[in-house]
């Protein structure tokens, strides 16, 4: 039974509409969200559940309304609320715990569209800097198809597996989950260094019987060699797109060309084979996948 005596307070618009019919209150800080029984019956089956149950707490002066507790704090509650509620828009998360603790009790209230709205928030707002944290909270709650996204993004963290990458959702992820991820990082840095190395040695093969194909330059064996050792550590695009053996490449194949007038397509000819480059990895890396946890 709720207590009575203990003061509360209401929560601020759209949740202080004295109309509401119903009303949810955190019993960890004791706010009141005055709302409507139709649109929780539309968020949560649990809600639409938890409202057609006898109460006996109400609302001070107005004991037709119903209270319900809810032992998630205001700012928890609030942020449920704002995903769905109609015209609402609702800010940034505070901090990672903040958004955990949202995920958390969407998926406690079994609600489908707001833990999805919630998740893509997540990850647009924490994604790049709380990778490997997201994986680790992604794999604990089960959800394998975020815990791929997670895990490709990690592709970006050099040498992972290093004891220098230790995070804060180490302490939540299972040794399986953990080894997933590094089993996925370096298939995927296997699978970068192929695709372009196959090509050329068809060209290769084919410049035996045919000579008006021409080997592949030293310098852009080179290239190869040291960009697929980068690669095998760190397979992703940006990997390419900041090595610095990619000028090395593009200062030999200016020095190749004879003809001073050239000379700049050689630049164009290097921006052209680099984004030929990034492609064939992107498409390499993208039939890797994460193992199952099953």
């Amino acid at each position: 039974m709720l207590d009575a005596e203990e003061p509360t307070t209401t929560a601020e618009a759209p949740f202080d509409n004295p109309d509401g019919d119903i009303i949810l209150r955190s019993t960890i800080d004791h706010v009141d969200f005055h709302t409507f029984k139709f649109i929780l019956s539309l968020l949560s089956p649990v809600f639409k559940d938890m409202s057609t149950l006898p109460q006996n707490g109400s609302q001070s002066g107005v004991s037709s309304v119903p209270v319900i507790p809810i032992v998630e704090s205001s700012a928890t509650l609030e942020y449920l609320l704002l995903l769905y509620y109609p015209a609402a828009i609702p800010k940034a998360f505070s901090s990672f715990s903040h958004a955990v603790a949202v995920m958390e009790a969407a998926k406690k209230y079994d609600m489908q569209v707001t833990l999805s709205r919630t998740v893509d928030l997540v990850i647009t707002q924490f994604l790049p800097d709380r990778v490997l944290e997201l994986y680790a909270l992604f794999c604990q709650l089960g959800w394998q198809d975020y815990a791929q996204i997670a895990a490709t993004r990690a592709l970006e963290i050099k040498d992972l597996g290093r004891p220098s990458h230790v995070f804060n959702g180490m302490r939540n992820i299972t040794a399986f989950d953990y080894h997933r991820l590094l089993a996925y990082h370096q298939e995927c840095g296997v699978a970068a260094q192929k695709p372009l190395r196959i090509k050329l040695a068809a060209a290769t093969d084919r410049s035996l019987h045919n000579p008006n194909l021409l080997k592949t330059p030293p310098w852009l064996d080179e290239y190869l060699d040291k960009s697929g050792k980068e690669l095998l550590v760190r397979p992703c695009e940006s990997t390419l797109l900041k090595s610095e053996f990619y000028i090395h490449a593009t200062i030999k194949a200016i020095e190749d060309t004879k003809c001073c007038k050239c000379k700049y397509k050689s630049v164009e000819g290097m921006d052209g084979f680099r984004a030929f480059y990034i492609a064939q990895v992107k498409k390499a890396v993208a039939k890797v996948k994460l193992a199952d946890a099953d």
